[in-house]
């Protein structure tokens, strides 16, 4: 199930997380450096504990910060 995850949207996999009725906690990923990040929030990685879900999280797009 955590597998089917992976690159979906943040916003549509949330909701099955809240429903799973799990602990969850989540991290957003930047890039470094002068880079902006836009676009939609996609799932990168998904942690399951016996616990709890630990998911990382990315915007989808990068591009050169504009001066």
């Amino acid at each position: 199930m955590m597998d089917a995850w992976l690159g979906r949207d943040w916003n549509e996999v949330e909701i099955e997380v809240k429903r799973s009725g799990k602990p969850y906690a989540f991290q957003i990923t930047r890039p470094h450096g002068k880079m902006e990040a836009w676009g939609s929030i996609r799932v990168v990685r998904v942690r399951e504990f016996d616990d709890r879900l630990d998911i990382v999280i990315a915007h989808e797009k990068f591009s050169p910060r504009q001066p």
